[in-house]
């Protein structure tokens, strides 16, 4: 059968098939078994006994498994496929280019996809945002800003949020803070100089704030903290030359700060001499209902972290700068001290190139903002439906989320709900994620181009989840 993109749910076996579990049982055989989670490992944190389901392809915002299972995925392959998988124009240029050129010498002998990149990125990105460092995931366009921000202020230190999650390698595992427990076994390999704050969660307001505090209260209450460790005495205000931030936060929760904190953060920054960094990885390219997400605060940071959406499947990112924060690097001398081997890779580049001009002659930037007002419309629905545990819905554009709580007056998150619903999601054949500190949120980051019809089969299977929890539970 061949996948359109636009179909429902077809399931042909139990979920996961016997294909999907012969499959995870031969891979771990031969992968580390802390990265995919098996039906042991899962029974024993949440009393599922199920594994994975194995992907075989995908098109659009349909996905099949190995066992021939169709399924609409609404994660987005983790807000990748913005665009839908296997978008046309981006499997074009993998087909032109992997004909031409399909690995050059990045920082020696570049090729000529990556100058376009670097050009066309100049001229889509807020101005004056002009000079890219391109890397190959999230964690590494993050390093390369913070490695920036030391070099050009000389204080190797960053302030960051609890909730942020930038990536897992050391440098951006440093400004992580979204688990502790990702933290706590390489903490005495982190940067010991980076400090972080609460993000101003308005439905978890920090510093023990009533949970009636007004928005701009509990943003100028974190504001205010900032300035505090910046104006002490402690070592903090001397070494931190950073302030890392996600517009909105996205494992975090789908969590948006209230309006002004972006613009407070650039205030801060100028005063005290600091690179202004905003992660837009997950929020970049459409996603929120602008190209970037900052461009709605009308706050334009010294560098802009991009990745995810950005390769339309094929790792890679930027850390795209003003020109005179990136050019603290000095000129190359030939020897790049920031480099990898696979920089700008050609077909990656190619691949960047044709996502860009898709969001830009698709006019998706626009048709996400409206189709986001209008699922967030049906997701409060279900907030009026069940209010007793859907504390809240988060996010903007097509960054959605349903916070659930055990109980509204406590507003304890429950974590325990949005599996159960994620599993029943995909037992009707829809993928969605948890999100959140706690695994609170369930979370929707789809493909764009998610139909109508998709999106009211959705609603249905998560309707009957809710329902079908014993009524005194909801």
């Amino acid at each position: 059968m061949s996948l359109t993109g636009k179909q429902l749910p077809d399931l042909k076996t139990e979920i996961p098939g016997p294909n999907s579990r012969g499959c995870i049982d031969d891979l771990a055989r031969s992968e580390c078994p802390a990265i995919t989670a098996r039906r042991a490992r899962r029974q024993e944190q949440t009393g599922v006994d199920q594994d994975p389901i194995v992907w075989r392809r995908a098109l659009g915002a349909n996905v099949e498994d190995v066992d021939g299972n169709v399924f609409v995925d609404l994660t987005g392959a983790f807000a990748v496929a913005g665009l839908g998988h296997s978008h046309p124009k981006v499997v074009e240029a993998v087909k032109q280019q992997s004909e031409r050129l399909i690995h050059a010498m990045g920082d020696v002998y570049p090729g000529e996809p990556k100058i376009e990149l670097c050009r066309r990125l100049a001229q889509i990105t807020p101005k004056p945002l002009t000079h890219s460092i391109l890397g190959l995931s999230g964690s590494s366009a993050v390093e390369a800003a913070l490695k920036t921000a030391a070099i050009h202020t000389g204080k190797p230190g960053a302030l960051a949020f609890w909730g942020g999650y930038h990536g897992l390698g050391y440098g951006a595992l440093g400004v992580t803070a979204y688990r502790e427990e990702f933290r706590r076994p390489f903490l005495a390999q982190t940067n010991p100089q980076v400090d972080h704050v609460p993000f101003p969660d308005t439905f978890r307001a920090p510093f023990g704030m009533d949970r009636g505090a007004k928005p701009a209260d509990v943003r100028d209450a974190v504001l205010t903290h900032i300035r505090q460790k910046l104006e002490g005495p402690a070592t903090a205000a001397e070494s931190i030359g950073a302030i890392i931030v996600e517009p909105i936060q996205g494992r975090g929760g789908e969590v948006m700060a209230p309006q002004g904190f972006l613009e407070g953060l650039r205030r801060i920054c100028d005063e005290f001499g600091l690179v202004l960094i905003f992660d837009e990885i997950y929020t970049g390219f459409g996603r929120t209902g602008s190209m970037f997400a900052c461009e709605q605060a009308g706050v334009v940071p010294d560098i802009l972290c991009l990745g995810k959406a950005m390769g339309g499947g094929f790792p890679l990112s930027v850390a795209i700068g003003r020109e005179e924060v990136m050019a603290s690097w000095g000129m190359s001398s030939g020897e790049a001290i920031h480099t990898s081997t696979f920089l700008g890779n050609p077909l990656g580049c190619a691949m960047g190139l044709a996502v860009i001009d898709a969001l830009v002659e698709e006019n998706w930037p626009q048709k996400v903002a409206q189709k986001g007002r209008d699922i967030r419309k049906r997701l409060e629905v279900f907030a009026r439906r069940y209010p007793d545990r859907v504390g809240r819905v988060r996010g903007r554009g097509l960054m959605l989320g349903l916070e659930l709580v055990e109980d509204p007056d406590s507003r304890a998150p429950d974590g325990a709900l949005a599996f159960e619903l994620v599993q029943h999601c995909r037992q009707k054949g829809y993928l969605v994620l948890p999100s959140g500190r706690w695994g609170q949120v369930l979370a929707l980051s789809p493909p764009f181009m998610v139909t109508d019809e998709q999106w009211e089969g959705f609603f249905e299977a998560l309707d009957q989840g809710f329902q079908s929890r014993p009524q005194e539970e909801l």
